[in-house]
């Protein structure tokens, strides 16, 4: 996939960004395994980092008492983007709940990426303790209408719960936290048509 730069302003994305870009557009088609996740991080924070504020952010204690941020915050390097790059929230769910202090929340996004022509779908977390960074895209889609997000987003994020049941063996999500343009009931669908038994343990929160 080549960046159209008749379609956008030409410095919208570094030359380093428009690499990186290109190289994940050419191997999103799978989704990213563990240990491979440079560019799929990167893209991730390209798209984010205008939202930096909204994502979630985990704080641990250190043995001399002080509080550590979970995640890091990166510069906007392209100060226009801002402008221009708007994240459309879709959900917010949380991986367990069990315990009291315990929590894996994620976070989903789809970023349109101008030049491009693609959403980006991004996930989330508190940190980067489970794959390395705490901001993920983890595939891509095109739409000509807003009408069309939630269903290619849905399969973009159907494929990388399939990814995480089927390959890593990651038990079903616990909670539905918050809906942004898919809801509940459709998430719910989706958990129960890629994990096949869903206990009556888990909760759904509208």
């Amino acid at each position: 996939m080549i960046f159209h730069q008749s379609m956008v302003i030409p410095s919208l994305y570094t030359e380093e960004e428009q690499f990186v870009l290109e190289r994940w557009l050419q191997k999103a088609s799978s989704c990213p395994e563990k240990g491979e996740l440079d560019d799929s991080g990167r893209v991730a924070e390209i798209a984010l980092a205008t939202i930096q504020s909204r994502l979630p952010e985990g704080l641990s204690i250190r043995e001399d008492g002080k509080a550590v941020v979970g995640r890091k915050t990166w510069q906007l390097p392209v100060r226009m983007r801002s402008d221009i790059i708007f994240p459309v929230h879709l959900f917010d769910i949380d991986w367990d709940d069990s315990q009291p202090g315990v929590s894996w929340p994620e976070v989903y996004y789809a970023t349109y990426l101008p030049g491009f022509d693609v959403y980006a779908v991004t996930i989330s977390m508190d940190s980067g303790e489970l794959y390395g960074y705490a901001d993920l895209a983890i595939g891509f889609f095109r739409a000509e209408q807003v009408s069309q997000i939630v269903e290619k987003a849905s399969g973009i994020v159907r494929s990388w719960w399939k990814y995480l049941h089927e390959e890593l063996h990651k038990p079903v999500w616990k909670v539905f936290r918050k809906p942004g343009l898919i809801d509940a009931a459709y998430a719910s669908h989706v958990r129960e048509e890629e994990w096949s038994a869903v206990g009556s343990h888990d909760e759904i929160i509208p």
